[in-house]
């Protein structure tokens, strides 16, 4: 059986006070009614007394309902920091056994040689600009077990700064955009940087001192005078020391396709 998350629970909750808000309530009106028919005085009020008491709890349950359902999960997170959920290692693949010579057998035809297949480049770990090395703080050493989920590239946020619309392709136009994340041991004061790059070329840049706490969600945005079709990378920084990249892409407008028919009556024109 799979453990409940924060998210869960603190829904859950709201949940079960809603229906206390319907159960008191209902069970409050039916007493201020039921109170009306009787003929002696004072049991009639002391029946709408209680009748009113249940309606003023179902109000209190309201106010907590909806105090957990905005508030609930910023106090969980602050109490229990989430965990970033860790990149899977590729496994290692098995060395293959060494095969046995065979016998004298006859000598085959001569097989052509492959084409060498050219080397892959290795990819540079980002390295924070120089601008921004300027800046940092020699005097705050960054927490070593700081650490940053993937970056999720979405087109608006919910609440709690969590992503929606969350895509790795995106169609022109495109408004602002988000690189929403989670975190863990963060300190507060220690600068952080974000640069979105189109083709290594900057197109936003954000580098302040951190000031969100130990643990929760984040995001970085960004919104440039005019997005264009091409490949752009969300790097993030922590001090000097490089955490996490993305990539994502935009195109523009995606043209259909011509129909079977037109292609037909195309290719019969041809003499």
């Amino acid at each position: 059986m799979s453990e409940l998350t924060i998210d869960q629970i603190v829904q859950s909750i709201a949940v079960m006070l809603l229906l206390a808000v319907v159960v008191t309530a209902w069970v409050g009106w039916r007493q201020i009614h039921t109170a009306r028919k009787l003929p002696f005085f004072m049991l009639r009020r002391r029946r709408i007394a209680q009748g009113w008491r249940m309606v003023v709890f179902a109000f209190f349950f309201g106010v907590v309902a909806l105090m957990i359902q905005f508030f609930g999960r910023q106090v969980a997170y602050t109490i229990v920091p989430p965990t970033p959920s860790l990149t899977p290692t590729n496994t290692i693949t098995p060395t293959p056994s060494i095969t046995p010579t065979p016998t004298i057998s006859p000598i085959p035809s001569i097989t052509p040689t492959p084409s060498i297949t050219p080397t892959p480049t290795i990819t540079p770990t980002p390295v924070l600009p120089e601008t921004i090395l300027e800046d940092l703080d020699s005097n705050i050493t960054p927490d070593p077990e700081a650490a940053f989920s993937s970056i999720e590239v979405a087109s608006r946020l919910g609440s709690n700064n969590q992503p929606l619309d969350v895509a790795d392709l995106f169609i022109l136009p495109v408004g602002r955009l988000y690189g929403a994340f989670t975190y863990d041991q963060l300190q507060d004061g220690v600068l952080w940087t974000a640069i979105w790059y189109l083709d290594q070329v900057e197109i936003c840049l954000e580098s302040i001192p951190w000031d969100g706490g130990t643990g929760g969600y984040g995001d970085t945005e960004c919104e440039p005078e005019e997005w264009i079709e091409g490949e752009y990378e969300i790097q993030i920084f922590y001090g000097e020391q490089w955490k996490v990249s993305t990539r994502f892409t935009i195109v523009g407008e995606i043209t259909d396709t011509p129909s079977t028919s037109e292609a037909t009556s195309t290719e019969t024109q041809i003499p």
